[in-house]
């Protein structure tokens, strides 16, 4: 182990992730295993030596350490990326976000405005963006048991594509739908086609992109591989949000919290069982000319041993999961620091999803959650010499470059095409084909009871999500009841409904009466949220 993080980023410091670490108090009853001192942390006689240090719950000299100097690559024209790393309880959603019940419109108007002091990193940082000028949008999206999950749209499962990096919001392309389908984002409702196929339409596509990469590989014979054009991960219609106030932060931030998958254990009240992905999209617009800027904020589920949290069946299950991302995660990060000639981006969800971030252009920084009481040594060293092999890993940070904002002509196209979208889309789900397809052989009378309960369940996810929101800005009466009532609904409908769609079209066959998404409204859907997008974004 090398014994401290500032010797393994010697030599192009300006490009390694910049590694902070934020300890948690210790309980009054214990003494802290961590020390600081001139040298940097230490802990079992190791020496550690991060950029900074921060004790303490004082989120804003968190945010001063941890975020400034972010905001200054922000300034300087860098896309960033801000990951929180720790074992479970550590305190890392505290220092992305805040502490349970802090993201609220109330505590937002009890500050008169200001940034209220408890709250994180990334309210803070959004509300310092919506006072320095620009068009800010957001989006948030959980990573569970492997899946991607869309949390500002009730969890809705979301498709993982690749582009590479540069390719214009939309533009014409592939996008691959779960690593292993391709999805033509070129006309209203597009094929789908497994990675492999050799159809005539995917076997000219993939000539041309052969041919187009040797093309490149001859003009500049010479380019360092940072510089070549990558393939990067990203979900594929996520909710986009339009911050524009304080307030809106507020709620983007309470959504997130509320809507987040968490339980509680015998180290942590509330721990987070998913990895939360927010990001913030910043458009600056200057003499016909655009920049976006993308800042991701990473707040990763702790790490955890399944004998110490005491979690059983479904929590059990979750943790593994979690371990399993981290340790893909540790394993990317050692590839990355030796040069080796593989990276296993592909082996989870997670690390597909922080491509570009470890890999990519974006200015990176990592920061160490670490518990001081003496039971979680171990992990405490863990989590540090986790730090210390993120601080070797080096990114090809690159401004981002401003490119010509859309002209009238190409924008009245794509409102003209978005129109045209909407109404098809309103003709699909007047038929109910945003529900789902269902086989020419069921049942009309089975088909009509699920297609009625997905409805009332669509109902009631929205009441849940309105009475959370009600409950956690300080509402009184008897929403606690009612809330508890809905979401009991709410679960037992969600119970029929997938006993429902698995009823056979033929007593004792094998086809079900529900085939799944229809691929013509979700291409229509992913199509719609582009060009969207790519207006919003100029």
């Amino acid at each position: 182990m090398r014994a401290a993080f500032r010797d393994a980023r010697k030599g192009s410091a300006k490009h390694r992730i910049s590694v902070s670490v934020r300890v948690k108090p210790a309980s009054a009853e214990c003494s802290p295993t961590i020390s600081a001192d001139s040298r940097g942390i230490v802990v079992k006689q190791k020496v550690f030596t991060p950029e900074a240090v921060i004790t303490g719950c004082d989120q804003a000299e968190a945010f001063a350490a941890i975020a400034s100097p972010l905001l200054a690559r922000l300034r300087d024209g860098y896309s960033c990326t801000l990951l929180a790393y720790g074992q479970t309880g550590s305190g890392k959603t505290h220092t992305m976000f805040g502490p349970p019940g802090a993201l609220t419109e109330a505590s937002l108007a009890a500050s008169a405005d200001a940034c209220p002091p408890d709250w994180g990193i990334f309210p803070r940082i959004a509300l310092e963006l919506l006072a320095a000028g620009g068009t800010l949008h957001a989006s948030a999206i959980e990573v569970y048991q492997d899946n991607a999950y869309d949390l500002l749209a009730d969890r809705a499962p979301l498709q993982v594509g690749t582009r590479s990096v540069g390719r214009q919001v939309g533009g014409g392309g592939a996008i691959v739908a779960n690593a292993s389908k391709a999805v033509s984002a070129g006309s209203a409702y597009g094929g789908v086609h497994p990675n492999h196929c050799q159809c005539g339409k995917c076997f000219k596509r993939q000539e041309q992109e052969r041919a187009e990469r040797a093309a490149r590989r001859n003009a500049e014979p010479r380019r360092r591989p940072a510089q070549r054009e990558m393939p990067a991960f990203a979900t594929v219609g996520e909710t986009l949000v339009h911050l524009t106030t304080p307030a809106a932060v507020a709620r983007l931030a309470r959504t997130i919290e509320l809507t987040r998958t968490a339980v509680g254990h015998a180290l942590n009240a509330r721990s987070s069982r998913s990895h939360c992905l927010v990001h913030l999209y910043r458009t600056e617009r200057k003499n016909g000319d655009v920049r976006r800027q993308h800042l991701l904020f990473v707040d990763l589920a702790g790490s955890e041993r399944i004998r110490r949290t005491g979690v059983e069946g479904v929590a059990a299950s979750q943790a593994m999961a979690i371990n399993s991302n981290l340790t893909v995660l540790g394993k990317v990060c050692r590839a990355l620091a030796c040069n080796a000639p593989h990276v296993p981006f592909r082996d989870s969800m997670l690390t597909m999803l922080l491509r570009s971030s470890l890999e990519g252009r974006a200015a990176t920084a990592v920061v160490i959650n670490a518990a001081s009481d003496p039971e979680h040594e171990c992990e405490t060293l863990c989590s540090l010499a986790f730090g210390e092999r993120m601080g070797a890993v080096k990114t090809a940070a690159t401004p981002v470059i401003r490119r010509r904002a859309l002209d009238a002509g190409a924008a009245e196209a794509l409102r003209e095409e978005l129109r045209t979208l909407r109404a098809a889309m309103a003709r699909m789900e007047a038929d109910d084909l945003d529900l789902g397809r269902f086989h020419e052989d069921a049942v009309p009378s089975e088909a009509r009871s699920l297609k009625h309960n997905l409805r009332r369940h669509a109902q009631y996810a929205a009441a849940v999500a309105q009475l959370r929101a009600q409950l956690a800005e300080g509402g009184g009466g008897d929403l606690a009841a009612r809330l508890a009532h809905e979401e009991a609904e709410a679960t037992h409908l969600h119970s029929i409904i997938e006993m429902q769609k698995t009823i056979p079209v033929v007593r004792g066959g094998t086809s079900l009466i529900w085939l799944g998404p229809h691929r013509a409204y979700t291409a229509a859907a992913v199509r719609r949220k582009a060009i969207e997008d790519a207006l919003a974004f100029g």
